[in-house]
């Protein structure tokens, strides 16, 4: 990926235009995915079930995590890595995320896009003001190792 999809205040949109495709590539993969087992097996519990045997397999966790898009980015990845290590399965609110970023990378600007990424690609449960990563992601990054 180019320059400008880390630096969040690049004149171009090159970035900008980058990130949309990741997060919606990322979320076509995730969502395809789901959709795809719902139309075969038609019942929401088998699809629950299915994709927590995603735990069990370590080939198929570490390509649901991979394909959220947290990993097409070095910073996403060290964002999302830095989350996971501070809060685990803790519940956070947005601000609090954007200050352990910054802890981690030494920059707070870069890290508000660092989380505002994150969010985009959907990585958090909401819980009113709050966040949580979301579980069975987490469990997934967990198993890729």
């Amino acid at each position: 990926m180019s320059r400008e999809l880390h630096n969040p205040s690049a004149s171009s949109c090159t970035g900008a235009v980058a990130l949309t495709f990741v997060v919606i590539a990322s979320t076509a993969v995730n969502c395809e995915g789901s959709h795809r087992l719902h139309r075969e097996l038609g019942d929401p519990d088998e699809v629950l079930r299915h994709m927590a045997c995603l735990l069990t397999d370590g080939a198929e966790a570490r390509d649901f995590a991979e394909g959220t898009g947290v990993f097409a980015d070095p910073l996403l990845a060290t964002g999302y890595q830095a989350l996971d290590a501070e809060f685990k399965d803790s519940s956070f609110d947005i601000d609090s995320a954007v200050t352990v970023v910054a802890m981690q990378i030494e920059d707070e600007h870069e890290a508000q896009w660092i989380v505002a990424c994150l969010d985009a690609l959907q990585v958090f449960d909401r819980e009113d003001t709050h966040v949580r990563l979301e579980s069975l992601l987490r469990q997934c990054v967990a198993l890729r190792g």
